[in-house]
This record gives structure tokens, C-alpha cells and sequence, in this order.
């Protein structure tokens, strides 16, 4: 699946397949599925951690405050959550980059650390970060079936 995104104020084209999470594994040599398992299992944490500290401050009152302190101070589900945030969405966005943009005769090619290090060099931080929900996004959309079950 393709989809264009702004990046750096440029319309570039990602490309999900089959191939990104074996791309993926080789050059980061982890598991992209398992990572985002993880991420999605982070991503519930953080969102429990938030609940809690909602309901802390609409009760108002200093023990609540010294509550919310102790909450955040112990918890690091947010902390991690950006973390993985940080470090996944380029990741997936330079797999993705060079599926859409390399001929796939290139692909292993240009699949080392240095030519990551490289694009990426030439991409603002917080750009790659607003757009890591459509990475996602576009990592979800290969994982659904668009089939429909026949009667048997």
C-alpha cells in the first residue's frame, strides 16, 4: 500500500508490502510485528497512567497533587512511550521510504546503517514524529483482510 506524506514541507511516497518487516529485521534486526506489539501495549500504559492522573487533578487538593507527583515519578509508561515513539517511527519510515523509492533491485543495496544514518540526516526530527500515527497507520492498513468469508 502507498500513501504520500509531507515531509519537510515535500510530498514523499511510503510504501507498506510484504517485504518491509523482513527489510525491517535486517537492518534493525529486530521484529517489526513484536515492536509493534510492544508500542501498542506501551501505548495502553500510557493511556491508564493518564486516566489516572485526569482523575487525580479534576479532585483537586494538595494530597492529590503530592499523589500525581508520586504517579508520574513512579510510573514510566509515558517516558517509555515516546522513547519507542523516537526510535520506531524512523525506522519505519526509512523501510518504507525506500520501498516506495528504490528499485527493488537497490533495496538491499541501500539497506545498511549508514545509508539510514544518512537519510535521516536530512530529515527534521519532529517532522517524522507528527506524522508517526500514519506510519502506523500505513503499517495496519497491510494487516487487514479486504476479503469477505463465503457461506460454506
Amino acid at each position: 500500500m502507498f500513501k504520500k506524506l509531507m515531509v519537510g514541507g515535500k510530498e514523499t511516497d511510503f510504501k507498506c508490502s510484504a517485504a518491509t518487516s523482513i527489510l525491517y529485521k535486517r537492518l534493525f534486526g529486530k521484529s517489526l510485528t513484536k515492536e509493534m506489539t510492544e508500542l501498542a501495549s506501551m501505548s495502553q500504559s500510557a493511556f491508564k497512567l493518564r486516566n489516572q492522573w485526569e482523575k487525580l487533578n479534576e479532585e483537586g487538593g494538595e494530597e492529590n497533587k503530592q499523589a500525581i507527583i508520586d504517579l508520574l515519578s513512579s510510573d514510566t509508561s509515558l517516558a517509555d512511550l515516546a522513547d519507542m515513539t523516537e526510535r520506531l517511527t524512523p525506522q519505519m519510515a526509512y523501510i518504507m521510504w525506500l520501498e516506495a523509492n528504490k528499485p527493488q533491485r537497490e533495496l538491499f543495496q541501500n539497506l545498511t546503517e549508514d545509508s539510514y544514518i544518512l537519510w535521516l540526516s536530512g530529515i527534521d526530527k519532529d517532522d517524522l514524529s507528527a506524522l508517526s500515527g500514519d506510519f502506523i497507520e500505513l503499517w495496519n492498513s497491510t494487516n487487514q483482510t479486504h476479503s469477505n468469508l463465503k457461506n460454506v
